[in-house]
C-alpha cells in the first residue's frame, strides 16, 4: 500500500521543491560593479589603477582613457577572479590591440605590443566574475 501524502505534506513537498530550484538559480543573478564592491581608480598620465572587492557574480564593463607618453606598457596583474571570467583590453592611439588577456591572473606582470603613444584605452571587461579585480598599467621599458 502507497502512503498517501496530506494537503500539508503535498504543499511542505512544492515548498522544498521551490527552495531547491531557487537556490541552484542564484548565479544566474546577474549583478553590476558597485558601492559594495569598493571601487578605487587612479587614471595618471603614465599610470592607470583599478581595484574592486568582494566580487559576486558580476557582469559589467569598465574604461578608461589613458595617457602613455611611451610606445609600450607594463600591466601588474594582482586579481584574482575564481569563478567567471575577467578581460583586459588596451588599444594604443591610433586603435591597435596592444593588449589582451584572458584570463585575469595573480602575481604576473606583463608587457603589451609596441603601440603608439598617447591616448590609450584601457577596458575592463567581466563576465559573472567572483573574487577581486585589481590591476595596475604603467609606461613600459
Amino acid at each position: 500500500m502507497t502512503p498517501r501524502l496530506g494537503w500539508g505534506g503535498a504543499r511542505l513537498l512544492t515548498l522544498l521543491a521551490t527552495v531547491a530550484v531557487a537556490a541552484g538559480c542564484q548565479d544566474s543573478i546577474i549583478k553590476f560593479l558597485g558601492p559594495q564592491n569598493r571601487e578605487t581608480e587612479f587614471v595618471g598620465v603614465d599610470s592607470l589603477r583599478f581595484e574592486a572587492w568582494d566580487l559576486d557574480n558580476v557582469t559589467d564593463r569598465r574604461q578608461w582613457s589613458w595617457t602613455n607618453t611611451g610606445p609600450q606598457a607594463v600591466v601588474h596583474h594582482r586579481s584574482f577572479v575564481h569563478h567567471g571570467r575577467g578581460e583586459l583590453t588596451i588599444v594604443d592611439a591610433v586603435g591597435d590591440t596592444v593588449y589582451h588577456r584572458v584570463p585575469l591572473e595573480f602575481e604576473l606582470d606583463n608587457e603589451t605590443s609596441t603601440g603608439q603613444a598617447g591616448t590609450w584605452t584601457v577596458t575592463l571587461d567581466l563576465f559573472g566574475a567572483r573574487g577581486r579585480v585589481d590591476f595596475s598599467v604603467v609606461q613600459g621599458p
